[in-house]
């Protein structure tokens, strides 16, 4: 996916949108994070652009890091427009984390 554009055809005008992939990126976590909530798990997320970061989770700080110096990597937003939607950093990885933090 190299970007999503978007053709209006309205009384012989032709207009372009171009969806920003970061946004699109964003709309995946929080997609992600209506999930998790909706099966008893509260996760807060902190960004140090272009990581994001898990820094809690069911109200436990998190200790781990992940593809990262300062915390446990779940995503890494595009840096350009043209660049591909960012896709989780390893979701088993995530997952496993997860479940040892809502165990605690």
């Amino acid at each position: 996916m190299w970007g999503i554009n978007t053709v209006n055809q309205n009384h012989n005008k032709m207009t372009f949108k171009t969806i920003d992939n970061t946004k699109l990126s964003t709309d995946k976590l929080k997609t992600f994070i209506d999930r998790l909530n909706k099966i008893g798990v509260e996760i807060k997320l902190s960004g140090n652009y272009p990581w994001i970061y898990i820094d809690e989770i069911c109200g436990q700080k998190v200790k781990e890091k992940f593809e990262a110096n300062h915390g446990f990597t779940i995503m890494f937003l595009p840096t350009r427009n043209d660049s591909p939607v960012s896709d989780f950093t390893d979701i088993s990885e995530i997952f496993k984390l997860i479940r040892k933090y809502k165990i605690k």
